[in-house]
């Protein structure tokens, strides 16, 4: 690939976070590497995009936890700011590099222990690893860096430009909600408010606060419960529903955890979940809009969501989209997987839980 589209390609996922695995792989293939990871870390917690080559041995060098003893990580970071690529045989001497476990273990035998990374500093206190990965030997990694280097700037453009681009569609998301007069927070990883509607927020300081490190209850059994439902959703992708409380321990509302499922997670690649929150006196079924935005569904397959929850037939909705049962069933079953449910029963409590 030649560098003006390689270029074009950093900058276009900039914007279009979900093309990053594809990049990171077309910069490996310039110099000579098998693939690349980035590694981002802010306020939202540890986020990691691979390229296809790359993925499974990442994945299994975090699953045998060399990652709580990566000196590759840690030694780059001690070196900071280095304004450039730094290869493993520059935060290494060359007898750590055939003695240590990490090397020996793991990396050498995979023939992954050449690569060449460099560590990224945001404007707001965000910071990212770029590494690129599986280098043949260390001499063509450490021939590789005046590349990468050259290629570092455009790299470094392309991920501010996507952390503004981030911030915009989620000011955008809160937006729609505002509109809606929902009371809807859009939460990172670890359960920190990246942004909420104004209708949310009146309710921080009476009902919850917006802690340094996660969304906080203020009834003490509350928000054991929600910390519980945050570990569920990190491993099991489930949301759930909790009782919110005041200080007096009187139920005042729902708080519904729903997590941002599939594209959205490409949409919104810092988000990821809703927390909804419901009042007793209201207790409408949510609109066609808003069950899109949560699930991921198509405004048909909305649609047809939406009808379920309310009670109506698949037939008497046929007749009056003028659509046929047949079509109608096959958004259903698209409705069931995106939502994680397998009956019409099982949707409609779903859905009836989200009522705001």
């Amino acid at each position: 690939m030649d560098e003006d589209r390689l270029l074009d390609g950093i900058y276009e996922a900039g914007v279009f976070q979900e093309r990053w695995p594809e990049v990171l792989h077309d910069i490996a293939k310039h110099v000579g590497a098998r693939g690349g990871n980035l590694i981002r870390s802010n306020a939202s917690g540890v986020t990691l995009t691979s390229s296809l080559a790359v993925a499974d041995l990442t994945q299994e060098f975090i699953s045998a936890g060399w990652n709580e003893k990566n000196s590759r990580v840690s030694r780059l970071l001690s070196l900071s700011p280095h304004p450039g690529f730094l290869t493993d045989a520059d935060v290494h001497t060359a007898a750590e590099l055939s003695s240590l476990p990490i090397y020996t273990e793991f990396l050498t035998p995979r023939k992954a222990d050449a690569g060449a990374a460099t560590l990224i500093q945001g404007a707001s206190h965000d910071a990212v690893v770029l590494a690129i990965e599986c280098f043949p030997d260390h001499a063509s990694a450490a021939g590789a860096v005046a590349k990468l280097n050259h290629l570092r700037p455009h790299i470094a453009r392309a991920l501010v430009m996507g952390n503004n681009a981030q911030k915009l569609q989620n000011a955008k998301v809160i937006q729609s909600f505002e509109a809606m007069q929902l009371s809807v927070a859009l939460l990172s990883r670890t359960g920190k408010i990246l942004a909420a509607t104004t209708l949310f927020s009146t309710f921080l300081g009476e009902l919850m606060r917006d802690g340094r490190s996660r969304l906080m209850i203020i009834d003490a059994e509350g928000d054991r419960h929600f910390e519980t439902a945050l570990r569920k959703l990190e491993h099991s992708n489930t949301g759930a529903s909790l009782a919110i409380r005041d200080k007096n321990r009187v139920g005042q509302a729902a708080l519904h955890l729903v997590p941002a499922r599939r594209d959205a997670r490409d949409i919104f690649s810092d988000v990821f979940s809703f927390a909804i929150l419901s009042h007793p006196d209201n207790a409408s079924v949510p609109g066609a809009d808003l069950i899109s935005a949560l699930f991921d569904l198509t405004p048909a397959e909305a649609r047809v969501a939406r009808a379920i929850a309310t009670g109506q037939s698949l037939k008497a909705l046929s007749s009056e989209l003028r659509t046929s049962e047949e079509t109608l069933r096959t958004q259903l079953k698209k409705v069931f997987m995106k939502t994680c449910t397998r009956r019409q029963g099982d949707l409609s409590l779903l859905l009836s839980k989200l009522a705001i």
